[in-house]
């Protein structure tokens, strides 16, 4: 009998092998990434052996174009770095330290004595805020000689501010830290006969660089400069007149422009319209009238001097100008309304222009359009950098203190009436001063807009922050700061508040806004409206008149969650009314418990029988 066979142990059957198919598809963002990566790091062998590679970034023209006006720590030392043309070897086992700190930040503001004391040392260093020089160079020299010099020098520059700021305690501008774009600058007042500074007329000297013009005379002291003083008509006659004997005590060649005007003429021409002129136009004064486009053109021709570039090729020399200013200044709205036409894009993102242009104004002007440059100034905190526009909004992080400012320069009522609010405030009595706080004002603006959180439903004060600051440097919330006393001598708020008055009236405001208020004093039976005095006794949007316990009870806007914030003081305020409540007792305090004025025993004890027999005498009618 033949042996049996072992039974066989079951097993699993297997299944497919699982195939790759490759990619047939070459291209592609992620090819691309994974090529430009590889080829970043790709490693080389010499003829002899020996292994090299690179860790070099090799950028496009336009990212080596952009603006760098502020840098981290790391970043900062990093590009110091590269400038200085200094390798780093990495050691394992050194030890690490930290030599400074120092984020620059300053989100609160500074009390009177601070400031007096923080002007004076920066009067002391105005000499050194300088401008980048282009060191001299000749036809000898190699180009990476010459790159070589000129990232010393502008190192050199950057150390020199560095040094001022540290040694001084100053704070500085954000001002430009790309050798690139100053290199732009250089090329455009080389070659121009006449420098225009464009600069804001609600803070002339925040945008403007006093050391460019006298870069301009040590190239050539044939070459000229002019201040072009834009957004003049966001000024009253009174605010430019005063501007104008600031300018020309320090001698300072300018004059007023607005670019948003001059397009607005533009267009009524191309539409057909007729242009009438105002009576402001007619009897302005020289020293303050806003000029027209053909009239700017004419000043150019007149301020620059002869062509001081003569054609290598024996054509007829033209005269060049260089247009130089921040960004979002309106030096592209000035350019086109010189040339007439959009050939040069306007953006809202300040610095749009990135590179040197040359545009054609006509057959012997051309114009040299240099990128937005942020030069370097002083500065008190932060937050004014933010109310400048020189800080951009929407990556702001601490929002309390230009908001701050903003409540301190704009009056309440006027606040009010464009936002059509009602603010609550500390009152006088209690430690108030009649000026929001940057809580107040941002808490009433979130409530009247609906601006609430998720989850605990409280007011969204980061979000409303953005909103009033961009109203502000917009203009829709209109300062100008005056021109400082030649003296020296600090201006007080009541002379800041009094150069602004002029600006906050009905006027003023925009025409829905103005619509109402002005159907809301009719009621009233009001005539003519001063906001600074009639605001409070009238009604419109969500504005609310009449006193404080009448404004607490209807300014809960945004629900129940949103009057959290006032809770405390709706209570303070029922808990003092009660001091007008008047009590009447039918029967002395001391037997209210033992019976109810009718003369019922119920409630009382029935074991005291003295107390029952005195309340009898009490009531009975021998004792009235």
């Amino acid at each position: 009998m033949p042996p049996k066979e072992a039974p066989k142990k079951w097993k699993a059957p297997k299944g497919p092998k699982p195939v790759h198919h490759k990619n047939k598809n070459t291209i592609g963002l992620g090819r691309s990434i994974q090529n430009a990566r590889a080829n970043e790091n790709r490693v080389e062998f010499l003829p002899d052996g020996e292994m090299r590679f690179t860790t070099d970034k090799h950028e496009a023209n336009w990212v080596k174009l952009r603006s760098v006006t502020q840098e981290n720590a790391l970043d900062e030392f990093l590009n110091t770095a590269e400038l200085a043309d200094t390798d780093f070897t990495a050691d394992k086992y050194a030890q690490v330290k930290i030599i400074k700190v120092d984020t620059s930040v300053n989100p609160y503001l500074l009390t009177k004595e601070q400031e007096k004391k923080i002007r004076e040392v920066q009067q002391q260093h105005e000499n050194k805020l300088t401008v980048p020089r282009r060191p001299e160079w000749d036809e000898s020299q190699t180009k990476f000689q010459i790159d070589r010099q000129e990232k010393e020098a502008f190192l050199n520059w950057r150390r020199d501010l560095a040094r001022l700021q540290e040694n001084n305690d100053l704070l500085l501008t954000p001002f430009e830290r790309n050798l690139e774009v100053w290199r732009q600058l250089w090329r455009v007042v080389e070659r121009s006969d006449l420098v225009v500074q464009i600069v804001d007329a609600r803070n002339p000297l925040l945008f403007r660089s006093p050391d460019l013009d006298v870069y301009v005379k040590e190239l050539d002291e044939r070459k000229k400069s002019l201040l072009l003083v834009n957004k003049a008509d966001l000024l009253t006659p009174n605010q430019r007149k005063a501007w104008a004997n600031y300018f020309k005590a320090k001698g300072i060649n300018y004059t007023f422009f607005s670019a948003f005007e001059a397009n607005e003429r533009l267009e009524k021409q191309a539409n057909g319209e007729e242009i009438l002129e105002t009576e402001e136009d007619a009897v302005a004064d020289e020293d303050i009238r806003i000029l027209k486009i053909e009239e700017l053109e004419e000043l150019f021709m007149t301020e620059a001097p002869e062509p001081l570039t003569v054609p290598q090729n024996g054509s007829d020399p033209i005269l060049q100008i260089g247009l130089v200013g921040y960004p979002n200044v309106g030096k592209s709205s000035t350019i086109n309304a010189l040339i007439g036409a959009k050939k040069v894009s306007v953006s809202s993102t300040p610095g749009k222009t990135k590179h040197f242009q040359t545009i054609h104004l006509s057959d012997k002007v051309l114009l040299c359009d240099c990128p937005g440059l942020v030069f370097p100034n002083f500065a008190f905190t932060n937050g004014e950098l933010v109310c400048s526009g020189v800080l951009p909004i929407d990556q702001l992080r601490e929002y309390t203190g230009p908001t701050q400012l903003v409540a301190q320069r704009i009056p309440k009522y006027f606040l009010e009436a464009v936002y059509g609010i009602a603010i609550p405030i500390k009152p006088i009595e209690d430690g108030g001063d009649g000026i929001p706080t940057a809580q107040e004002l941002l808490v009433a603006y979130a409530r009247a807009r609906g601006y609430m959180t998720q989850g605990f439903g409280s007011a969204d004060e980061p979000r409303s922050a953005r909103y009033i600051l961009k109203d502000y440097v917009n203009g829709k919330l209109l300062y100008v700061h005056p021109p400082p006393s030649l003296d020296g001598e600090p201006l007080t708020d009541d002379f800041k508040r009094e150069f602004n008055k002029e600006l906050y009236t009905i006027d003023s405001l925009a025409e829905n806004r103005r619509d109402q208020i002005l159907s809301a004093a009719r009621s009233k039976g009001l005539n003519n409206v001063d906001l600074s005095k009639d605001l409070e006794a009238l009604s419109f949007s969500s504005h609310v008149a009449g006193d404080e316990t009448t404004k607490s009870k209807t300014m809960n806007h945004g629900g129940s969650q949103a009057a959290i914030y006032n809770a405390t003081e709706d209570l303070d305020r029922e808990f003092f009314q009660m001091n007008s409540v008047k009590g009447k007792f039918v029967t002395p305090f001391h037997l209210k418990q033992q019976g109810s004025a009718e003369g019922s025993s119920s409630g009382a004890k029935k074991h005291n029988k003295k107390n029952k027999k005195q309340l009898k005498k009490i009531r009975a009618p021998s004792n009235f």
